[in-house]
């Protein structure tokens, strides 16, 4: 599957992909990414994530969270 989000349908399968990863987190809650050390903390209320940039950035993270339509803290 393609998510090269430089290209539309990339974009649309790594926003699938997230909305499903952050879909399972409950309020509040934190997802670790593993390959990076990154923290992410989700707001269903709000639709807001806080990133903490782990070892090595999530170059498309940020881009993809706002394509949801979330705002990032």
């Amino acid at each position: 599957m393609n998510y090269d989000v430089d290209t539309s349908d990339g974009m649309k399968n790594a926003v699938r992909w997230t909305e499903g990863m952050i879909g399972q987190i409950k309020e509040g809650g934190f997802w670790l990414i593993p390959r990076s050390g990154t923290v992410v903390r989700v707001s269903h209320k709000s639709k807001t994530v806080s990133i903490m940039t782990g070892m090595y950035p999530e170059a498309s993270l940020r881009r993809v969270i706002k394509a949801m339509g979330w705002t990032i803290n």
